[in-house]
């Protein structure tokens, strides 16, 4: 193993290095992209911060030792300063503006087709609501008993399909 690095082989690890470093901002893009789809709490971005740079440091590693002996040269971190920069002032602007294109137009898709699901669950609570209606107007004719009786299983059942279109809110609202 020679200690003098030639020329040829310094463009060769300085452009390794830049090519590194674009790989790093892609792999930046996806986890931005990732978080724009999936919202995390605060400790789970932390968490996927420490991995994303357990992942970058062990591929640069990778890249320097297979492409420099494992030498640790400056002009080598700055070309991959340099290709991580590039890409994020240059491709990662068209690439974040498309996925947020993408992303929207899943999210309007999947809104919909929950619209179309929630169709028939309002018919059907349509239908039943006649027949109670149906069922209550003569038993209130036949005292307070029956009408508390009839009130509170008519809360119940208001309640329970309350919740149950608030759960699929937040679901449509999630998408």
């Amino acid at each position: 193993m020679d200690l003098i690095v030639s020329i040829s082989e310094q463009a060769q690890i300085f452009i390794a290095a830049v090519e590194a470093g674009i790989i790093i901002g892609i792999f930046y893009d996806v986890f931005r992209i990732i978080r724009k789809i999936i919202p995390h709490p605060n400790w789970v971005i932390q968490l996927e911060d420490l991995i994303y740079w357990i992942i970058v440091s062990s591929f640069m590693f990778f890249v320097l030792f297979s492409k420099n002996y494992g030498e640790i040269r400056g002009f080598a971190l700055l070309g991959a300063f340099l290709g991580n920069v590039t890409y994020f002032f240059t491709f990662s602007i068209f690439l974040m503006k498309i996925s947020d294109w993408i992303i929207y137009w899943i999210k309007r898709i999947i809104r919909g087709l929950i619209k179309i699901v929630l169709i028939p669950i309002r018919m059907i609570l349509k239908i039943l609501s006649y027949p109670y209606k149906w069922i209550s107007r003569p038993m209130r004719i036949l005292g307070v008993r029956t009408k508390i009786f009839i009130h509170k299983s008519k809360n119940r059942v208001k309640r329970k399909s309350k919740q149950m279109l608030r759960e699929l809110y937040i679901m449509y609202k999630k998408v």
